[in-house]
């Protein structure tokens, strides 16, 4: 099933990353190797994504006017049902940015001893093409949504909602709702479950993996070994930045 964009209440707000648009992924060496090994993407229950505000409804008061109190009603609703709700939202988070980021590689590789993957939003959405899952594709909101009103009455908007201390992150998400109501229970996964791989083409995904800035000789042969043993064809970069500049 490719990936949807259903225009409803929820995501009235919300934007889709352009085609064009460069993603990146980056990782550890370990969570590479699973990648491959599983061929599909990780897709994270947000409850376990590490920031205890991954959909928080905040209890705002709305200045006075013909709305206040319908406003008010709607988010007590909201905030009742999030903490079980979140648990039902799984996602794959992607850096969208046109070149490298250091402060990507410092927060996501394990002594620089990492990879990032980049892509582009069209080979993403291409490679999930044929996945049962019905999956969705939105950038993040960031705000101080402590003080400003973001989620709109929307689960899926809180949900996609971060504060501006994380907007360094620049951050899309391929998007899953574990929908017990639905009929096919092939779909569904039990709520205990923290996460899954989501079967995916590799081959089109991969387009560049780059190497962590590093002085370790061997990590790069060791990527492109682990390419060739699972058939993908995806071109092998030394990132630069912690070379010496020129003389």
């Amino acid at each position: 099933m490719p990936v949807v964009w259903t225009h409803n209440k929820d995501n009235f707000f919300l934007e889709r990353p352009d085609l064009a648009t460069p993603l990146w992924r980056y990782m550890s060496i370990s969570k590479f190797l699973a990648m491959l090994v599983n061929s599909g993407i990780y897709m994270s229950r947000l409850d376990r994504l590490g920031d205890k505000y991954e959909g928080w409804v905040p209890n705002l008061s709305y200045k006075g006017g013909f709305f206040k109190k319908h406003f008010e009603d709607r988010d007590q609703e909201l905030r009742k049902i999030s903490p079980k709700e979140r648990k039902c939202y799984y996602v794959s988070c992607w850096h969208s940015n046109e070149e490298q980021s250091d402060a990507m590689w410092k927060l996501y590789t394990n002594g620089n001893e990492g990879v990032a993957i980049r892509t582009t939003t069209k080979s993403l959405h291409n490679s999930l093409k044929d996945t049962p899952k019905k999956l969705a594709h939105y950038k993040v909101i960031y705000s101080n949504s402590d003080r400003e009103p973001t989620h709109g009455g929307s689960m899926l908007r809180a949900c996609l909602t971060k504060r501006l201390p994380f907007e360094h992150e620049k951050e899309t998400r391929i998007v899953w709702y574990n929908d017990k109501k639905t009929s096919n229970s092939r779909r569904n996964i039990s709520m205990k479950t923290e996460g899954f791989y989501v079967k995916c083409d590799l081959e089109i995904l991969i387009e560049q993996v780059f190497i962590a800035p590093t002085e370790k000789p061997w990590l790069a042969p060791l990527v492109e070994d682990l390419l060739n043993k699972y058939s993908i064809k995806a071109e092998v970069i030394q990132s630069g930045l912690s070379i010496e500049p020129p003389a």
